[in-house]
C-alpha cells in the first residue's frame, strides 16, 4: 500500500496512472505567462480531453482552478480533482474508460456496470465543483 506524504506523491502516482493507460499528457508550466488555474495534468486519449488538478490533505482547489475545470467541462471534456483519497477513483475511471475503448473498437456495447462506474467515480473526483 502506497504512502502519501505531499501532493508530490499524488502527482507520482497520477502519472503512473496516466502512464499505464497510455494517455499523452503534460503538465502545464505554473508561472506567469500562461492562463491562471490551468490544472496540473492535462490529457488526452481516443479524443477525450481531461483536466486533473491534485491536492493533498485539505487542500482545496482554488478559484481559478475551479474555474478552468468548469470551462473543461463545459466543452464536454471532464475536469477531476484527485487527492490521496480519490486516487482510487481516478484509477477505477482509467480502468473502465479503458475496458469501454475495447469494447468500441470491437463494435460492442460496453457494459452497464463500467457506465455506472463511470459515473460514480466522477461524481467523487468533481465534489469540489460547486
Amino acid at each position: 500500500m502506497a504512502t502519501f506524504n505531499t501532493e508530490k506523491d499524488v502527482k507520482a502516482k497520477v502519472k503512473r496512472l496516466l502512464n499505464k493507460h497510455n494517455w499523452f499528457w503534460w503538465m502545464p508550466a505554473a508561472n506567469g505567462f500562461g492562463k491562471s488555474g490551468v490544472s496540473d495534468f492535462c490529457a488526452v486519449k481516443s479524443g477525450v480531453f481531461i483536466g486533473i488538478e491534485t491536492k493533498y490533505g485539505k487542500n482545496k482547489p482554488t478559484a481559478n482552478q475551479i474555474a478552468f475545470l468548469h470551462s473543461i467541462q463545459q466543452e464536454g471534456c471532464f475536469g477531476f480533482v484527485v487527492n490521496e483519497e480519490r486516487l482510487e477513483a481516478l484509477e477505477a475511471w482509467l480502468d473502465a474508460f479503458e475496458r469501454s475503448i475495447e469494447y468500441v473498437s470491437r463494435k460492442e456495447v460496453p457494459p452497464a456496470e463500467d457506465g455506472a462506474l463511470l459515473i460514480d467515480c466522477v461524481r467523487i473526483m468533481t465534489q469540489e465543483l460547486p
